[in-house]
């Protein structure tokens, strides 16, 4: 279980001796009451997010922070953190308030070189936000990865517990975390279709594509290895976003995710990679799915219905098991375009984002990775690619995706002037 920060506040209470911070980091914090005066006594605030504390306690703008948690991230020296949980307590250690907020920053070093820093994005006249990490090593061109929080989770939130940063820093890919919005009940929701959810009008599908087109533009990032995955209803939506924009997300890996019954009905891909992990035991997302609706969620299959569809739709003709501890690794490839389906069924695990799930997931897209121009994927742009190009045009092919260069849904002499621009460098 994924262990939560504790952040203990040295204060005064009624005069009482200030604590020290010893070996725990020391940061500053803001604090003021609901009027913006400051401190009062009454409030405890980090960011915008605020308690009320006990009458009588006053305290400083100081207090130490316990570093103590599962893979922190670490920036220039010291630890990114986002959203934490906190006690407050007097020097003998009464607890006054405890709470949750998304402090997010970095503790114990400068973080001058890598910021992760939150956004807005104009979507249709709807403000809409985002997350985005952008690594020292990323080159040009470089992959994009969306991670999608789960139901009335938060970007912030995703970002902490998938710990893809870090291997984003370590492979140079760019990471960007959309935050949805909230649904009648004040939970942030992906619309995928839920049930309780028949009134909403909110097109994700068009946010996460418009978004990511405007990234790819806005940071040189690559058009052609932008990929999605998400836990729980972020891999819903990445379910919905490789049925309806397979032309932008180039590959999908869901984690505790489901295809909704309405997804499945009007499902028309192109042919992607695919990477499920899902627990046996997983008691949100039920393993054999929900065609009843009998949780309320609204239809949805069964993870390995889910995943025969993708078998089928990228039509996969062979198969293997392989055995890793507790996962079994069901593995589909001579898939058309060579994209293969994966599924890691996690024996005996829950609804959850596993520890070792962002390496394997970034190992899965970083498979599916693709250089422009490689028709003949040798790893290389020459001459040998434009003789296969050509003979993609005089087989009188209608469509051929992998010589389409130019998005047109053609297949012509357009291609073979962008492929020779491209292998002279202009």
């Amino acid at each position: 279980m994924k262990r939560y920060l504790y952040i203990i506040f040295c204060m005064f209470l009624f005069g009482s001796l200030f604590c020290q911070c010893d070996d725990l980091d020391y940061v500053s914090l803001t604090m003021e009451d609901s009027w913006g005066d400051g401190w009062n006594g009454n409030e405890f605030c980090i960011n915008s997010e605020c308690t009320t504390l006990l009458s009588g306690t006053t305290g400083t703008d100081e207090f130490c922070i316990d570093l103590s948690i599962e893979n922190p991230i670490t920036c220039d020296g010291g630890n990114w953190q986002s959203e934490v949980f906190w006690t407050l307590s007097d020097a003998y250690g009464t607890t006054l308030a405890t709470g949750g907020a998304p402090f997010e920053g970095c503790v114990g070093g400068s973080c001058e070189n890598e910021i992760i820093e939150s956004f807005e994005f104009n979507d249709n006249g709807q403000i809409r936000d985002y997350y985005l990490y952008i690594p020292n090593s990323i080159q040009d061109n470089a992959p994009l990865v969306f991670v999608l929080h789960g139901y009335s989770g938060s970007a912030g939130g995703i970002m902490g517990y998938s710990g893809m940063n870090e291997v984003a820093r370590q492979n140079g890919f760019a990471v960007c975390y959309p935050q949805g919005i909230s649904d009648q009940s004040g939970y942030n929701f992906w619309n995928v279709g839920y049930a309780f959810h028949n009134n909403q009008t909110v097109d994700d599908v068009n946010f996460l594509s418009s978004l990511a087109n405007y990234l790819q533009y806005e940071y040189n990032l690559s058009e052609d290895n932008t990929f999605s995955t998400g836990m729980s209803n972020g891999g819903d939506m990445s379910y919905m976003l490789g049925c309806q924009a397979s032309d932008i997300f180039k590959a999908i890996a869901p984690v505790a995710g489901c295809m909704m019954e309405s997804i499945y009905n009007t499902c028309n891909p192109n042919p992607i990679p695919v990477l499920e992990i899902h627990g046996t035991n997983d008691n949100v997302t039920l393993w054999n799915g929900d065609m009843n609706n009998n949780d309320g969620w609204g239809a949805y299959l069964s993870t390995t219905d889910g995943i025969d569809y993708w078998v089928g739709a990228n039509e996969c003709v062979s198969g293997e098991t392989i055995l890793m501890n507790n996962i079994i690794h069901h593995r589909y490839f001579d898939c058309t375009d060579n994209v293969e389906v994966w599924l890691y069924e996690v024996v005996g695990g829950g609804h959850d984002w596993p520890q070792y799930a962002n390496e394997e997931i970034w190992n899965f897209f970083n498979l599916s990775t693709s250089i422009t121009g490689d028709l003949n994927q040798d790893d290389d742009v020459n001459i040998l690619d434009v003789v296969l190009l050509v003979n993609m045009i005089l087989g009188d092919s209608d469509f051929d995706q992998l010589g389409d260069l130019n998005s047109d849904e053609l297949v012509n002499v357009l291609d073979v002037v962008l492929l020779v621009n491209l292998i002279l460098g202009a």
